[in-house]
C-alpha cells in the first residue's frame, strides 16, 4: 500500500541576490514497511526535500509546484493548524543533530508525553507510563532515571534514541529520518539502525532515509534515489542500483568509497581510478627506527569535590598506552568516542598535561621539554583538528592563519617569501589562488579542511597528527582529502598518526592499526592483520559493527 507519494515537488528559496532552485521536480513514492533511501552528497536537495513534506521549511524557502500526497491526501493544501495534528501522529521526522533538536531546558520524559498528549489526548499518567514504555523500546538502560535527566546529561547516542522516541511516540505512518547515524560510533550506528529496523516492522512504518553513507544505504533500504542539484538523477531497488548504477554521479559516489580492495589506488572523484604510484607498502618494520615512540603514556584527569576541591580520584582517560609510528607511515589509532584516542593526540602534542609516560620524537623526550624548547620542536609535530571551523580564526584572512606559525616559530623571516610559500601551500592542497584574501566561512567544509592541513604544512613538520580530519566530510569531499593526504605523504615523506573511528578510511590509508578501549591499547599491528584477522573480542565488534558495502 502506497503511504507517500511526492510528484513533481518544487522547492525555491529566495536569497536578497538571486533565487536557488534547491528542489527541482522531485517524484517518488514510499510503501507500507518501505525503505526508502535519498542519497546524496550536502547541498544536493535532500534535506530540503524532507523539510518540504513535513512543511516544516524555513522562511525563504517555499514550495512553488508539486503534491505531497499522505495516504491520498494532499498535504500542501493543508492550514499550518492542520499540519499540526498531521505532524507526529501520521508523518514524523528524526533530524540529524539531536541536541539542537532536543529543548535543553526540558526534561527528557516531558517533551516525549507532551507529544503523546498533544496528539492522542490521554491523561498525563498513561501518557507517562507510555514513555516509559518507548524509553525501553529505543533501548535506553534505565528509562526511569532517564526520563528525569537534561539532553546534556546524556551521551551522542542516547539523545539519538530520545529523538527516535520523540519522533515515534504517536505511532506514524511515515518517519523520515534525516542522517540520523552520521556522527554516531559504528556500535552505536548498528544499534540505531536495528532499532529502526525493528520498529519499523512492528509499526509498518515507511521510513524515508536520508545520508550520504552507501554502507548504510546498502544495509537497510528497499529502494534508493540518488539527488543532486536538486533533482533525482537515478533511482532504483537496492539490489539493482548496487550491482549496476546507470547514471555517471552514481558511479562517482561508490568510486570514492575508501576501502581495503581499493589500498594503494586513488580513490576517483571524477569516476575514473589509477593506480597511485605512491601506494603505501605493508613490509615489516624491524630494521626502521620509529620518528615518533610513545612508551606508557597516561593521562589522568583529577576529581574535585567540595568546598575546597579536594582531589577524590582521578579519571583514567590514558591508561599505559604505548604506539611506534614509522617515518613515511600511517599509523591508524581507532576506536569508539570517549576511548581517550583524542586525548593521547593532544598528549603527545603536549597541549595536554601527561600524568607519566615518554613521548620520544626523533630520539628526544618531548615530556621533559617545556617552554622554547618545546615550542621549536612543534614545527615538526603537527596536529590537525577535528573540526576545521572550530579550529580556524573566524576574523583572520586564511593566508595569515597560514603564515601566523611560520612567523611564531620562525620559519621564514622574509615576507615577501612567507606570503609565495603561503601561494604554493594553497596550491599544494588544491584550493584557488584567492584563497588567502578570503576568511574561513566563505569555504565549505571540505575546503576548509584543506585550509588546516595547508596550516599544518606550513611549518615543515615531519609527523601530523590527524583527528576524525574526514568524519563529517562527504563521500567525494572524504575522497580527496584523502588523496591530498597520501600525496602529500609520497611527496615529502611525511607521517601520519591517523586518529578515527571510521574503519573503511583505516582499511584505506593505514599501514598499521592500534585499537582502543576504555583507555588502553587492546590491539595493533599491521591494517591488514588486524582488519582481517582480529585478535580481540573488541576489535571483532568493532569490525562486525561496520556497513559493508559489497559491489557486483
Amino acid at each position: 500500500m502506497t503511504l507517500l507519494k511526492v510528484n513533481h515537488l518544487c522547492t525555491d528559496i529566495k536569497l536578497s541576490d538571486r533565487t536557488i532552485h534547491a528542489v527541482k521536480e522531485v517524484s517518488f513514492e514510499v510503501n507500507s514497511g518501505e525503505t526508502f533511501a535519498l542519497v546524496g552528497e550536502s547541498g544536493s536537495g535532500k534535506s530540503i526535500t524532507a523539510l518540504s513534506m513535513a512543511r516544516l521549511l524555513p522562511d525563504a524557502a517555499k514550495i512553488t509546484q508539486g503534491e505531497i500526497l499522505l495516504q491520498g491526501e494532499n498535504l500542501l493544501n493543508y492550514s499550518e493548524r492542520e499540519m499540526r495534528s498531521v505532524r507526529g501522529s501520521k508523518i514524523s521526522m528524526i533530524f540529524q543533530e539531536p541536541m539542537t533538536s532536543l529543548n535543553p531546558v526540558i526534561k527528557i520524559g516531558d517533551q516525549i508525553i507532551e507529544s503523546m498528549m498533544h496528539h492522542e489526548k490521554i491523561s498525563k499518567s498513561i501518557a507517562r507510563n507510555r514513555c516509559l514504555d518507548i524509553l525501553d523500546a529505543v533501548g535506553l538502560p534505565n528509562a526511569k532515571r532517564n526520563m528525569n535527566e537534561y539532553p546534556h546529561q546524556l551521551s551522542g547516542g542516547m539523545r539519538q534514541r530520545i529523538m527516535i522516541a520523540i519522533a515515534l511516540a504517536a505511532s506514524p505512518d511515515v518517519l523520515i529520518a534525516d542522517e540520523p547515524t552520521t556522527a554516531l560510533d559504528v556500535t552505536i550506528q548498528a544499534q540505531v539502525l536495528e532499532l529502526l529496523k525493528k520498529l519499523q516492522e512492528e509499526l509498518k512504518m515507511g521510513l524515508i532515509f536520508i545520508t550520504h553513507d552507501l554502507g548504510v544505504v546498502q544495509q537497510i533500504a528497499d529502494r534508493v534515489a540518488v539527488m543532486r542539484y536538486g533533482e533525482i538523477v537515478e533511482a532504483a531497488s537496492s539490489e539493482a542500483f548496487f550491482a549496476s548504477p546507470q547514471h555517471v554521479y552514481s558511479q562517482q559516489l561508490l568510486n570514492a568509497v575508501p576501502s581495503i580492495h581499493k589500498r594503494g589506488m586513488r580513490l576517483s572523484v571524477s569516476g575514473e581510478q589509477s593506480i597511485d604510484s605512491a601506494s603505501s607498502s605493508l613490509e615489516m618494520h624491524e630494521n626502521d627506527h620509529p620518528v615518533l615512540d610513545v612508551d606508557r603514556l597516561k593521562v589522568h584527569f583529577p576529581i574535585r569535590k567540595g568546598i575546597f576541591k579536594r582531589v577524590v580520584g582521578h579519571v583514567k582517560a590514558v591508561n599505559d598506552v604505548s604506539l611506534k609510528l614509522y617515518p613515511g607511515k600511517t599509523l591508524a589509532l581507532v576506536g569508539e568516542s570517549g576511548c581517550g584516542k583524542t586525548t593521547v593526540g593532544k598528549g603527545i602534542v603536549r597541549l595536554l598535561n601527561v600524568t607519566e609516560g615518554d613521548v620520544v620524537f626523533q630520539g628526544q623526550n618531548l615530556i621533559a621539554m617545556n617552554g622554547e624548547v618545546l615550542r621549536a620542536r612543534r614545527s615538526e609535530l603537527q596536529i590537525v583538528f577535528q573540526d576545521p571551523y572550530s579550529s580556524l580564526n573566524p576574523r583572520m584572512l586564511v593566508g595569515d592563519i597560514i603564515e601566523e606559525g611560520m612567523v611564531s616559530l620562525g620559519i621564514e623571516n622574509n615576507a615577501d617569501q612567507r606570503r609565495l610559500m603561503v601561494a604554493k601551500l594553497l596550491q599544494q592542497v588544491g584550493l584557488p589562488e584567492d584563497a588567502g584574501n578570503r576568511y574561513p566561512h566563505e569555504f565549505s567544509g571540505g575546503q576548509r579542511q584543506r585550509i588546516c592541513i595547508a596550516r599544518a604544512l606550513a611549518v615543515k613538520p615531519q609527523v601530523i597528527i590527524c583527528d576524525e580530519p574526514t568524519s563529517a566530510l562527504d563521500v567525494s569531499v572524504q575522497a580527496q582529502v584523502l588523496n591530498l593526504l597520501k600525496d602529500l605523504q609520497a611527496e615529502l615523506g611525511m607521517s601520519y598518526l591517523f586518529i578515527t573511528h571510521d574503519m573503511s578510511v583505516v582499511s584505506y590509508l593505514a599501514d598499521d592499526v592500534a585499537v582502543m578501549h576504555q583507555g588502553v591499547i587492546v590491539e595493533n599491528g599491521s591494517a591488514l592483520d588486524v582488519l582481517q584477522n582480529p585478535q580481540h573480542d573488541y576489535t571483532k565488534k568493532l569490525l562486525s559493527a561496520v556497513p559493508k558495502l559489497h559491489l557486483h
